[in-house]
């Protein structure tokens, strides 16, 4: 349910010394958001929106040197955006928010992810997708580049129902 997948590659446009055939430099997917948690919310206010955090990034997002969601809004924004299925059988697909997995960058990310934006801005609307959102999973050594490229930190949580 969460199709289309779709994304891009780079290669090394020479074989290396060690290698016959070109190297990948990075990939890119991008799919539908899909999860599979009837608790899952996107909620920046909740206390354990950032719970997980170590404490160097949660003292750079109380000095402001990271770009978070600080008052909630876009969460509420996202969460407000339309979803279907259930948890048990496709998931819970968000079809206005699209995923994207960079892995691999190595010096091309930058590219990878312009490419994908541009792409997500350009596709048409259909039954299955219209795109307003695009999400990702950064690590904490990622962050840095992510925000320069526009993309704002939002929580997301899903609590143990019994």
């Amino acid at each position: 349910v969460d199709d289309p997948i779709w994304g891009f590659i780079v290669r090394s446009d020479k074989a290396s010394a060690n290698a016959s055939a070109r190297m990948m430099q990075g990939f890119i997917t991008v799919t539908t958001f899909t999860n599979w948690q009837a608790s899952f919310r996107w909620d920046s206010m909740h206390d354990s929106a950032f719970s997980y955090d170590d404490v160097e990034m949660a003292e750079a997002m109380a000095s402001k040197e990271r770009v978070f969601d600080e008052d909630g809004s876009l969460a509420a924004e996202i969460q407000n955006t339309v979803r279907l299925g259930d948890p048990w059988n496709e998931g819970i697909v968000w079809p206005q928010i699209a995923e994207i997995s960079l892995l691999g960058g190595l010096g091309c990310g930058k590219t990878l992810l312009s490419l994908a934006i541009e792409r997500l801005e350009a596709m048409p609307a259909t039954a299955q997708h219209n795109y307003k959102y695009v999400v990702l999973q950064a690590t904490s050594n990622s962050i840095p580049f992510y925000e320069s490229m526009g993309f704002v930190r939002v929580g997301a949580v899903t609590e143990n129902q019994d």
